[in-house]
């Protein structure tokens, strides 16, 4: 059977096991990408052309449609399906010309913006196809698509990238600084990311490294994993080891949900459940978390976190964030001081910024109100900064 240009790259950027339930999945999202209500004559031309298109004609689809466009040359869902079909046999520079044509007509057509970065990108085009990616995450943050093409242009252009981040904690009933520092080195693969990194912490006048490695596999566009295992040779502060594992998939609407785990082997495992629902709204995105630790007369418990981001900037990566947590200050996991629970409400604020195609900077701080059985409140105040660059 003959295979077009597309579905050639498709196969290039998947495992052999994933090639063909992704292309079936493409095919079935490209061929329902035209939401908006139309009339019973241009339903009729697009569905004709879909079939014709399905049963191995493609040339009669294009027939059908073009013919379709010089009577009614403003419909602009015909003439994205036009583009879509042009693009999936590999005519790229008819298939650009059609979907500027689009968005020409109607500038914030979404669905046009994103075929035409799918057509840079398989098209060889890198630098328009990550113009593109980043102009649909600025105007709508959880783009799936978007965000899968951006991940794997930098896997192909930029793969590599380092960051150091410092923090500080200090406490009103005057106790020593908590000091941390984290180095790690990261590489994006058409797969997905990974990422090695390092840790040391000085508390409690004790100090413990903590080394960890990170995986984010990425399935198709709007599912994809989170899993780490961490190791500490000391186990002063942090753990023997550490295993986290999270699933994240899009629900559409601009809802994603996820559902995890966590283990924290210290004298005694500590296991912990995960669970959060996002949803995206243009370039907002709100978050719920929560997290349970089922142990019932030892350390029993349940966390939550609400997270408010605003994402900016030509690329649509940079954000500014505020969260409030009741019980865990830390909305992850790593040392014994972060399993500490009591009545407890924190709220934070976090900046990231990337400041040049290869350069993040990032700021975070916030306080945390503590009481305490016996003492008076306990006041935590916490300020970090970090530098990535990507090379």
């Amino acid at each position: 059977m003959h295979r077009s240009v597309r579905d050639r790259r498709l196969e290039d950027s998947c495992p052999t096991g994933a090639r063909a339930p992704l292309r079936a999945l493409i095919w079935a999202v490209l061929l329902t990408v035209v939401a908006p209500v139309t009339l019973p004559a241009q339903d009729s031309v697009i569905a004709r052309a879909r079939s014709e298109r399905q049963d191995g004609r493609p040339e009669a689809a294009f027939a059908l449609l073009a013919g379709h466009l010089e009577v009614s040359p403003r419909d602009v869902d015909a003439r994205l399906v036009y583009g879509l079909m042009l693009s999936w046999d590999g005519r790229y520079d008819e298939a650009r010309a059609e979907l500027r044509r689009v968005l020409e007509q109607t500038p914030a057509y979404l669905d046009a913006t994103v075929a035409l970065m799918e057509v840079e990108w398989w098209a060889g085009n890198t630098g328009e196809a990550r113009r593109l990616a980043g102009e649909i995450l600025s105007r709508n943050a959880g783009n799936a698509r978007a965000r899968l093409v951006q991940q794997r242009l930098d896997a192909k252009t930029r793969p590599w990238n380092a960051s150091l981040t410092y923090g500080l904690d200090g406490f009103s009933d005057g106790r020593a600084l908590w000091h941390e520092m984290a180095l790690s080195l990261g590489r994006e693969t058409p797969l997905g990311s990974f990422i090695i990194r390092g840790r040391r912490a000085e508390r409690f006048q004790l100090t413990d490294e903590q080394v960890e490695i990170e995986v984010y596999p990425r399935f198709r566009a709007g599912s994809y994993a989170y899993i780490a295992v961490g190791f500490a040779p000391n186990r002063t502060l942090f753990p023997k080891y550490r295993i986290g594992a999270d699933l994240y998939q899009s629900l559409g609407n601009g809802f994603e949900a996820s559902v995890g785990f966590r283990r924290l082997a210290f004298t005694a495992n500590t296991n912990i459940f995960v669970g959060s629902l996002t949803k995206y709204v243009g370039n907002w995105m709100v978050t719920g978390r929560l997290y349970r630790v089922p142990d019932p007369g030892r350390e029993d418990s349940t966390s939550y976190h609400g997270q408010v981001r605003r994402y900016y900037g030509s690329a649509g990566t940079s954000y500014a964030g505020l969260t409030y947590s009741h019980g865990f200050g830390r909305q992850e996991l790593h040392s014994s001081a972060d399993l500490v629970l009591l009545d407890s409400g924190t709220l934070s604020g976090e900046l990231d910024a990337q400041v040049s195609d290869r350069i993040r900077l990032s700021l975070s701080g916030g306080m945390s109100r503590q009481e305490r059985a016996t003492q008076p409140v306990l006041w935590q105040r916490f300020a970090g900064g970090g530098l990535g660059v990507r090379f």
